[in-house]
């Protein structure tokens, strides 16, 4: 009987100190004006000094009778110009990104307006589907993996790096968000 306890106990504080990691990576939301911001830390840095950890967010809002998303990929950091191309007020880009064991390439463009104000300390690309439901596909894919990769050259160090990011929590944390359904009227 006491081996049995000590074991129930064993196991119940074991869940207690596991059950954050079967929950995946923490998962920042921001909600404002309509606006609901989910994103997701890198699982690592991608710096020696550990102090560049991207981030990619989930963007939905409200529009009418609609649902809108935005996918954001803040490299915390410029990347190398060779991987720009710059038209007018925008700079966009192509990023190869593995979702799951599939690679593909993605469009990436920031605004370069100065009236566009960015979250404080948060430069980031927007995924460039060109219509809503190419940007659903993408998230549907993303959601559908526990891990997304975005490989990418920082500016500063010149090497090619890619970081990763757990889903599992911004999936949970995502279907917690009626405003942020994929399913349109």
């Amino acid at each position: 009987m006491k081996t049995l306890r000590a074991t129930l106990l064993f196991g119940a504080i074991g869940c207690a100190l596991w059950s954050p990691n079967l929950l995946g990576q923490d998962v920042q939301v921001t909600s404002e004006k309509g606006v609901t911001t989910l994103s997701v830390r890198a699982q690592k840095a991608y710096d020696s000094r550990k102090t560049k950890t991207p981030m990619l967010s989930v963007v939905c809002q409200q529009k009418g009778k609609n649902v809108v998303h935005a996918i954001t990929f803040s490299p915390e950091g410029t990347l190398t110009e060779q991987e720009y191309s710059t038209y007018g007020n925008s700079t966009s880009l192509v990023l190869e990104m593995t979702i799951g064991e599939s690679k593909q390439r993605t469009n990436w463009v920031y605004q370069n307006f100065e009236n566009f104000k960015p979250t404080p300390g948060f430069h980031g690309f927007d995924y460039l589907g060109k219509t809503e439901p190419e940007r659903v596909q993408l998230l549907q894919a993303m959601l559908s993996v526990p891990t997304v990769s975005i490989a990418f050259t920082p500016f500063l160090t010149g090497v090619p790096t890619s970081s990763t990011f757990d889903m599992t929590g911004l999936r949970t944390e995502f279907d917690k968000h009626p405003e942020c359904t994929m399913k349109q009227p």
